[in-house]
Formats: C-alpha cells, sequence, structure tokens
C-alpha cells in the first residue's frame, strides 16, 4: 500500500491550516472618521499656539496620546494640577480636546474638554 500520497495530503492540509491560523485576525477597533480611511486617528499634529492655562478640578482625568478616548493613556493628571493649553481640535464623535502640558513637568498630551471645564480656545 503506497502511503506516499495520504501522507502529502495531510502535509498540505497542514501547512494550508496553519497558514490559515497564522493569518491576522481582521482588526476590531471602532472607525471614528478621523481620516480618509474612517480608522482611529492617534498622532493628531498640534503645536504651541495658546498662552492660557486652567486648574485641574476633577481627580484622576487621563492625558492621551492622541484626541480619543481609545487612545493610549499616558498617564493622569491631579486634581487642583495646572496645566498650559496649546490648542484645540474636533472629533467626529468624540468632541474637542485639548493639547496640554501639565505645569513643573514635561508630561504632556491630549485631554478631553468635558473633563477639564474647558480648553484651548485656538484651534490646533
Amino acid at each position: 500500500m503506497n502511503i506516499r500520497k495520504p501522507l502529502a495530503l495531510a502535509a498540505t492540509a497542514a501547512l494550508l491550516g496553519g497558514g490559515l491560523l497564522l493569518a491576522p485576525a481582521a482588526s476590531a477597533a471602532p472607525t471614528v472618521g478621523t481620516g480618509t480611511t474612517g480608522v482611529l486617528d492617534c498622532s493628531h499634529k498640534w503645536s504651541n499656539k495658546d498662552a492660557d492655562k486652567a486648574k485641574v478640578v476633577k481627580n484622576g482625568v487621563r492625558y492621551r496620546g492622541g484626541p480619543h478616548t481609545n487612545c493610549a493613556a499616558l498617564g493622569q493628571i491631579p486634581k487642583g494640577a495646572t496645566i498650559y493649553f496649546h490648542c484645540y481640535t474636533n472629533t467626529k464623535n468624540d468632541g474637542t480636546w485639548t493639547h496640554a502640558r501639565i505645569k513643573g513637568t514635561d508630561n504632556q498630551g491630549w485631554v478631553k474638554d468635558s473633563l477639564i471645564g474647558g480648553g484651548s480656545l485656538e484651534k490646533c
């Protein structure tokens, strides 16, 4: 009995099946319409246009790497801390966000305006 053919078929099936298992899964990231492709963009441009500042009135406000709640949280701003505004941007589904720096540090990122009671008046 020739077992080479069944073994070859089994090996081919294993390779094809393994290739399907190794194929990347479809992304589950939400689309929020921030670019031409509609994919979430956490690398929004900003510049230091605003000289205004504010005190954070809520505890644990997160600053992020981009102007969306799905962008990486870089840290938290303690209640009472002063932040210096740079500029703001509007997002399609997530409101307005201000790029800011925490006083006395080099820590900076995007903060949702509704969490700080306002934000920058200078568009990025």
